[in-house]
């Protein structure tokens, strides 16, 4: 499993405005750059999934939860 600092590289990654949030738009950038051609509905439900705090964004403790390294 991934280490909280290796979760939050990850997020600095993919944090294309440096809110310290991950958006549907960001994730769904980074997918498709990897050709994982994820429909937008299925990345929301995924965020949607583990957005804690209800704000439509993967901040760094949500994302640390959902890849269980707590």
């Amino acid at each position: 499993m991934p280490t909280k600092s290796e979760v939050k590289a990850v997020l600095e990654c993919l944090d294309s405005n440096k809110d310290g949030k991950i958006s549907v738009e960001e994730l769904k950038s980074f997918l498709d750059s990897a050709n994982c051609n994820l429909k937008r509905e299925d990345v929301e439900a995924f965020i949607k999934t583990h957005d804690a705090d209800k704000d439509g964004k993967l901040d760094l403790d949500e994302l640390v939860a959902c890849l269980s390294c707590e």
